[in-house]
């Protein structure tokens, strides 16, 4: 049998000191950066990679959500399923006249009976409700790119299990703060990111007052409310500021009237016992700023939510 003189050199060269630390060092290299970056990679995919319980989240029959946001709405749903197993569904319609969905064969055109109907009823990939069975943790987001008859054209459905966390107020303000100026702006402008924008900080809002946080940036909230509010407050100081200059004038011309009339003895504006005029002293039946207020109703809600 002849041997190899190529395989003896080599094995020679591999066995000798300075070559077989060399490449010992190099596969040891190669192996830490392998592992170094396969990790990582292992951990974003699993991150990336949320389950949920249903095969939709987002039912976009206006066609009104771009690809990108119809994407971070999902991926943010089923995270929050997956963590608290609180089922949010996003359901778009052109309109509540031609939508195709019917009850007793008729089509449903009212904005709460509709929504009403999906969240209990209606049948989305198989499965029927919203929520977890036993928990009625499920919450039905309606948007309408146009009113029903009443004007009404967005709507927040909330299961049972969930009135502590999201009342009928904390689901107005939230609609109130993110969707309908959204809803707004696209209406005058056609901005469609802002109103894809109103509806996943809708979804957040929500997510948050069922004390769900995701770290993601991509789910912070955007900073319109904060700004609202702000030019809310200075509206209301400058018309404090008007009314205060008003009736300080006033003031100062009644003091002007009273000196006058009192020289001649006269009853004047805030004189005498039986004067008449802007005098306090009658019968206490008077009218005004002053008074109960304007306390408005509860709303509309056949269950638990709100709709604008």
């Amino acid at each position: 049998m002849k041997r190899n003189p190529f395989g003896l050199a080599f094995l020679n060269r591999m066995t000798s000191g300075n070559h077989l630390s060399k490449y010992v060092v190099f596969a040891s290299i190669i192996i830490f950066i392998s592992l170094t970056i396969e990790s990582p990679l292992q951990t974003m995919q699993s991150e990336a990679s949320p389950i949920g319980s249903r095969t939709h989240y987002v039912y976009d029959r206006a066609g009104v959500i771009n690809e990108q946001y119809e994407n971070l709405l999902d991926n943010y749903l089923r995270q929050l399923d997956d963590s608290t197993t609180v089922e949010i569904i996003v359901y778009t319609i052109p309109g509540f006249f031609g939508h195709g969905i019917t009850k007793d064969g008729q089509e449903i055109q009212d904005r709460d009976t509709l929504s009403n109907y999906i969240f209990n009823e209606l049948n989305l990939d198989g499965i029927k409700g919203i929520g977890k069975t036993g928990k009625d943790n499920g919450i039905l987001l309606l948007f309408s790119s146009n009113p029903d008859l009443s004007g009404g054209s967005m709507r927040i459905e909330v299961g049972r299990g969930l009135e502590g966390n999201i009342t009928d107020g904390i689901a107005g303000e939230i609609l109130d703060t993110y969707l309908v100026p959204a809803k707004a702006l696209y209406t005058k402008n056609g901005n469609s990111t802002l109103l894809d924008q109103g509806f996943l900080d809708t979804v957040v809002s929500l997510g948050q007052y069922i004390g769900y946080s995701n770290n993601d940036p991509n789910y912070e909230l955007t900073n319109e409310p904060q700004q609202q509010s702000q030019i809310d407050y200075f509206g209301i100081i400058i018309i404090v500021i008007i009314f205060l200059g008003v009736l300080l004038l006033s003031f100062r011309r009644g003091g002007r009237n009273w000196r006058r009339w009192g020289s001649y003895g006269g009853a004047g504006w805030y004189g005498g016992s039986s004067g008449s005029g802007l005098s306090g002293s009658g019968s206490g039946s008077g009218s005004g700023f002053s008074g109960g207020g304007s306390s408005g109703g509860g709303g509309h809600s056949g269950g638990g939510g709100a709709g604008r």
